[in-house]
C-alpha cells in the first residue's frame, strides 16, 4: 500500500517528466506552440493536482486512502473527532485563494490575465504556459519538502 507522501512525490515527478518533454518539444519547433500546450497542460495540471492532494492526505494524516485525491482544502475530509486540524491547511486555503495554488486550480478555459503590454488597451487573457506550470511545480515541490520535514519530524 502506497504513502499519501509516495503518491505526492510520483505525481511531482510525473508532472515533471511532462514539463521537460514539453519544453523540448517548444525547443525544437516543429509543433505550434498552442498544439503543444493542448497536448501537455491539462496532463501536467492533473498531476500536479494530484500531488497536492496527496500532499494534503499526508498533511491530515488521512486513512485510509481514497482512489482520487482531493484538489484543494475544500474537498479535503474534516479530521476525526477528537483530531485538531493542522494549522498549515490555513495557509494552503489562503494559497487556494490568493497565491499560486490559485493558479492552478484555475479551470484552463477560464485562463489567467495577463499584465497588459505597453500600447495595448485590452487585457489578455491566456491559458498556463510551460514557464507557469515550471514554477508553480517549483513552488509546490518547496512546499512539500518543507512540509515533509516537519511530518518526519513529528
Amino acid at each position: 500500500m502506497s504513502s499519501a507522501s509516495g503518491l505526492a512525490n510520483h505525481s511531482l515527478y510525473m508532472a515533471r517528466l511532462l514539463l521537460d518533454a514539453w519544453s523540448d518539444q517548444l525547443s525544437r519547433n516543429r509543433l505550434e506552440k498552442n498544439v503543444l500546450e493542448a497536448a501537455f497542460a491539462p496532463a501536467v495540471r492533473l498531476h500536479l493536482l494530484n500531488a497536492y492532494g496527496w500532499f494534503l492526505l499526508a498533511v491530515v494524516r488521512f486513512t485510509p486512502l481514497p482512489q482520487q485525491p482531493p484538489h484543494s482544502t475544500v474537498e479535503l475530509p474534516g479530521p476525526s473527532q477528537g483530531i485538531a486540524e493542522p494549522n498549515e491547511i490555513a495557509e494552503y486555503r489562503d494559497l487556494e485563494r490568493h497565491g499560486w495554488l490559485a493558479r492552478l486550480q484555475t479551470l484552463p478555459e477560464q485562463g489567467i490575465e495577463r499584465p497588459l503590454p505597453p500600447g495595448r488597451l485590452a487585457s489578455t487573457v491566456a491559458r498556463l504556459q510551460v514557464e507557469d506550470y515550471q514554477g508553480i511545480c517549483g513552488n509546490l515541490e518547496a512546499l512539500i519538502n518543507r512540509m515533509s520535514s516537519s511530518l518526519d519530524e513529528c
